[in-house]
């Protein structure tokens, strides 16, 4: 990273934080909340954001500190000294300043390890933001699917709850069966029985969503916006092949794996001994020593052959750890692809037109069993087959738009 991209991050640091000044604020009142409010609302509120951007202004110190020379040491020598030969002495002083100098064999792959540790957690909270929106899209779907099962079998409950009071009054009339008006009464209590544990679900769903967000939504919110797919046309193999090459895990990884090969090179540099370069001034028996001393360590018992073997295996597992992270994200991509291609098979088999007609099914089959032309059994059949129909439509919605979801994480950004 050079001083133009320092600078670029510092101000991309700058920026986070006037979002969080920025972040968007809701009204008390406001209970419906759409995936982009959503979104933005995650970014500044999300734990482990905020503690990531901590992470990454700590590791930026760390380098900026790691550039700065090492403080000089002052010595103050104060004694007397006495004669040999005669009765007496006299007072001794002296002081000296000491200026430590690093090795540059040593000091600059330290400072590359501070930097490749920066960028590592620069890469690493990127990371972060992709799996917390990816996370804050999914838990937003699976609310959309589990509001629109809410609605149908509301609907269901209503269907059969005006159906029950015309059955009731044509049974008093004896134009049918009591029993018939106990099966809708059983449909009733089974649709009101699946929406109670149905809306546990979406309590849970809801507290995972707010949790993503710090908990900062009312506890009885909602979410706008409706289930639906449209196509993207995008190149599998081009897809793989620049998340393998830019994906912020591969960044991330390859700036550790700098890190290492920095912290071969430090070892090594550290048997180049450091210098100390020191300034004296001694006031003794026999006048005044002035002078300057260079003095240096000699590596003669610690050649730090252990230590460099241990760096340069490090290295390697480093090496390693990487071609396994584009190894996983090649799988993920592709099986995210597999996941979008057979939700939109799924979907083709549901086009308007289908769904129209079954609709207008249940509704003939409505009218039918009121005008006393279709039993109670083939009404509800067609209901179930209705309710059925719709659900398995909703259910591909989602799954092609949690399967988006996951290949845009996996792609380390949009493949739009």
């Amino acid at each position: 990273m050079n001083e133009t991209m320092m600078r670029l991050s510092r101000s991309a640091a700058v920026a986070a934080a006037s979002l969080l000044l920025l972040a968007p604020s809701f009204s008390s009142e406001k209970t419906s909340f759409s995936l982009d409010e959503l979104l933005a609302m995650g970014l500044v509120r999300n734990p482990r954001l905020a503690s990531g951007a901590l992470e990454v202004g700590a590791r930026e110190a760390a380098y900026q500190a790691s550039r700065r020379l090492s403080n000089p040491e002052f010595g103050l020598d104060l004694g007397r000294a006495e004669f040999h030969n005669r009765e007496g002495g006299r007072a001794t002083s002296g002081f000296s300043l000491s200026q430590p100098i690093e090795s540059p064999f040593a000091r600059r792959p330290r400072i590359e390890i501070e930097r490749s540790a920066w960028e590592e957690s620069g890469h690493a909270q990127a990371n972060r933001i992709m799996e917390t929106a990816s996370e804050i899209k999914i838990r937003y779907f699976s609310l959309l699917l589990l509001q629109e099962k809410e609605h149908l079998l509301e609907k269901t409950a209503e269907s059969a709850r005006g159906m029950e009071a015309i059955v009731l009054k044509r049974a008093e009339l004896g134009e049918v069966k009591p029993l018939d008006a106990v099966k809708l009464r059983v449909e009733v209590l089974k649709a009101e029985k699946e929406t109670t544990a149905l809306r546990a679900e979406m309590e849970t769903a809801r507290q995972d969503l707010n949790a993503l967000l710090d908990n900062g939504l009312p506890r009885d919110f909602s979410v706008s916006g409706k289930l639906e797919a449209v196509s993207v046309p995008f190149d599998e193999d081009a897809v793989v092949e620049r998340a393998l090459a830019a994906h912020p895990l591969v960044r991330a990884g390859m700036a550790r794996l700098e890190q290492s090969r920095s912290r071969v090179r430090f070892v090594l540099g550290r048997r180049f001994p450091d210098l100390v370069l020191r300034g004296f001034s001694e006031s003794g028996l026999d006048g005044v020593n002035r002078g300057v001393a260079l003095s240096l360590a000699v590596p003669l018992w610690n050649f730090k052959s252990k230590e460099a073997a241990e760096a340069s295996l490090l290295a390697q597992a480093e090496e390693k750890e990487l071609g396994a992270i584009r190894l996983d994200l090649d799988r993920e991509i592709r099986a995210a692809v597999r996941r979008i291609r057979l939700a939109e098979d799924t979907l083709s088999v549901f086009d308007s037109a289908l769904l129209r007609e079954v609709e207008e099914s249940l509704q003939i089959a409505e009218v039918s069993y009121r005008e006393g032309e279709l039993s109670l059994l083939d009404f509800l059949d067609s209901q179930r087959t209705y309710n059925s129909i719709l659900g398995d439509y909703y259910q591909a919605l989602y799954d092609w738009n949690a399967a988006m979801a996951a290949l845009e994480k996996a792609a380390g950004g949009p493949v739009r």
